[in-house]
């Protein structure tokens, strides 16, 4: 399939500004998908952020004044996330040497930050961030990194020597837009400094697990990339040595990606410093799997974006007896790398898939499948109609 460069023609190549995040969202639901990118202001450079809205014709038109969400500090991660359930996608904006931002859509093509008065301003030297549901109860939580710590803080914590600096932060989303930190709660109390970062569902128990890609441009600034498993959503243990996840060289674009088809996710990371002489070759973890039940779901939109940006999605399950719902937000993932589209949820050890829903943000329409079966990938369409994928 042939491709062409069309930055230019469609409005989005005008103005160029140093930049290392952006993230997709149809944030005013009608249908398109719109381009937010966070950049870089400096003393030296004032890099106001851009937000591009999707024309319908094949041109975009940047419309960040207008909306509020200039932003004008050191961006380094945006996520887009409908964190108070009214619909409309937010923006979180994670920013290096500041406050960051929670611009809480008003519905009508504005924007207002919210991030002081909900807390959640913190780590000030932040790095990756993003939009998830951890602990599997229907509510969008947010993680955001710490990108405080060097390699001597990382020793001393392995030496389980005192510090002070500053950790990532895990808000807790309550489902009425209000956070709690519980980072600590959680067991996240290690400090990381990750540039890359993604999540996934490593042993498809259901729970979203992450990975951290880090370091810093220094030759010597080499520490462990740090993978951390989730427990029923209630703590994160450091499977980074079990796991044989602590390569040393510098992490930064992080997928969780079944590449192989077998219904697990195996981690991709592009490793290697900012210098010449810091090269290394990229990773694949493969993963040998833990005989855990999944589901892979396709999602096309027909008057909500055709990519189901936004889109949620809840599998009801019976395992051991019991009811429970998984839960998943469709995004592309953390920061630093992307994940696909395709939803691979894991089932943990399920007798039977109750039901699906699908919940498509422009119409406000919920649409529910039943008799699905496990182990399988879908495709389903926002028409109505779904069919098993083989």
């Amino acid at each position: 399939m042939a491709h062409s460069h069309v930055t230019f023609e469609t409005g989005v190549g005008e103005l160029h500004y140093p930049t290392q995040t952006a993230a997709w969202a149809d944030y005013d639901l009608d249908g398109h998908l719109d381009l937010y990118i966070g950049n870089e202001t400096t003393k030296a450079l004032r890099a106001p952020a851009q937000l591009f809205h999707n024309n319908g014709d094949g041109t975009f038109e940047n419309v960040a004044a207008r909306a509020a969400v200039t932003n004008l500090r050191f961006t380094k991660a945006v996520t887009w996330g409908d964190y108070n359930a009214d619909r409309w996608p937010d923006l979180f904006v994670s920013n290096l040497r500041g406050a960051n931002r929670l611009y809480q859509n008003n519905g009508d093509g504005t924007f207002t930050d919210k991030a002081a008065e909900l807390g959640v301003t913190d780590p000030r030297a932040s790095f990756p961030a993003w939009f998830w549901d951890f602990d599997n109860d229907g509510h969008l939580d947010l993680f955001v990194s710490a990108y405080s710590a060097d390699i001597t803080h990382i020793a001393a914590s392995y030496l389980n020597l005192p510090l002070d600096i500053e950790m990532a932060a895990l808000y807790r989303g309550d489902g009425r837009g209000g956070f709690d930190n519980v980072a600590t709660k959680t067991g996240l109390t290690r400090p990381t400094a990750p540039m890359g970062a993604n999540f996934g569902d490593l042993d498809n128990d259901g729970y979203l697990d992450f990975y951290l890609g880090t370091g810093y441009p220094d030759y010597e600034e080499l520490m462990p990339n740090v993978m951390y498993l989730n427990r029923d959503g209630e703590r994160f243990l450091d499977v980074t040595s079990i796991g044989g996840f602590g390569h040393l060289q510098k992490g930064h674009g992080i997928a969780f990606v079944d590449f192989d088809g077998d219904g697990d996710q195996d981690v991709f990371e592009q490793m290697g410093g900012a210098l010449a002489g810091d090269s290394f070759e990229d990773v694949l973890y493969e993963n040998p799997g833990f005989g855990n039940h999944w589901l892979a779901i396709r999602l096309i939109g027909r008057e909500t974006n055709r990519s189901a940006i936004g889109s949620r999605i809840r599998v009801e399950i019976r395992e051991a007896g019991n009811i429970r719902s998984v839960y998943r937000h469709v995004n592309s993932g953390g920061s630093f790398g992307a994940n696909p589209l395709e939803q691979t949820i894991g089932l943990g050890k399920a007798e039977e898939i109750i039901a699906v829903e699908i919940y498509w943000p422009k119409t406000d329409r919920r649409q529910t499948l039943r008799d699905v079966p496990l182990d399988r990938r879908l495709v389903i369409l926002e028409s109505g109609a779904w069919f098993v994928f083989e």
